[in-house]
């Protein structure tokens, strides 16, 4: 199976000379078609830095990123990016079915009807049947991601990558929101790469989790997920499997940042 999407000895580092600060480091990794893969590590690691990287939004300072097989230059099209930060991501000037409309702009093969019955289709599959009329503006924080997951999916990408997509919302909406994105994983075809600093968020979701080091980060360790699907809120997280993977994340993190504090 030919990955999706590579990385190969990517470095990014910002300034020069003596200000050079290196972000990331020699960090290869590759994600397969249908999977869900999970980014994490220790806070300020650059775990956000490195999706800019993948997404096409930053320019690497060495090695190079490859989507489909192709040299990752600018965004290209089947890859979206959905941001923690949904409120400026949204246009609040564009109903919520015009913002799902604007993230189809790219895709092809589709009449101005066939756009509006897809967008309107994914707005029931997230759970916004009625909201299609109203701003951004207008709705819940939660609804909000609602449409930004919404718009990322309708966009047809074949990989869609989510930078802290729940951490602005609360711990109920964030277990819904966690359980919704898995169930459009899995119904639209959609391969994920998920960045998150939570750990049991990266191994419930995941089908593997990359562990990054402290900066320059890298890929420390890769880790498989061995849990049955559909994955449960309750039965999932008393899993002997999840508790051992998440033992085994936590351990990693505690470990390296113990390492930097002493250093």
């Amino acid at each position: 199976m030919t990955s999706i999407l590579t990385a190969d000895a990517v470095g990014k580092a910002y300034g020069t000379g003596s200000n050079r600060l290196p972000i990331i480091k020699g960090l290869t990794l590759s994600v397969e078609p249908g999977e869900f893969v999970s980014l994490v590590g220790p806070s300020g690691c650059g775990k956000t830095t490195l999706l800019m990287c993948l997404a096409g939004l930053l320019a690497p300072s060495e090695g190079e990123v490859r989507f489909k097989g192709q040299r990752v230059t600018d965004p290209p099209i089947g890859l979206s990016v959905v941001f923690q930060d949904y409120s400026r991501s949204l246009l609040p000037w564009k109903t919520n079915l015009d913002n799902i409309l604007f993230g189809m702009r790219r895709v092809t093969g589709m009449d101005k009807a066939a756009k509006r019955d897809r967008a309107m289709e994914i707005l029931s599959a997230v759970g916004l049947t009625g909201f299609d009329g109203h701003y951004p503006w207008q709705v819940s924080g939660g609804m909000q991601q609602r449409v930004a997951i919404a718009r990322g999916i309708a966009a047809q990408s074949e990989l869609l990558l989510l930078d802290e997509p729940l951490a602005a919302v609360d711990a109920q909406t964030r277990a819904d929101m966690q359980d919704l994105l898995l169930d459009l994983a899995a119904r639209f075809n959609q391969t994920c790469l998920l960045v998150t600093h939570d750990v049991e968020e990266a191994v419930y979701m995941a089908d593997r989790v990359l562990v990054l080091g402290p900066r320059p980060t890298h890929v420390v360790r890769e880790i498989e997920v061995d849990l049955p699907k559909p994955r449960d809120q309750l039965a999932t997280r008393e899993h002997p499997a999840f508790l051992h993977a998440r033992h085994e994340v936590l351990a990693l993190i505690r470990s390296m940042r113990q390492r930097t504090v002493a250093a």
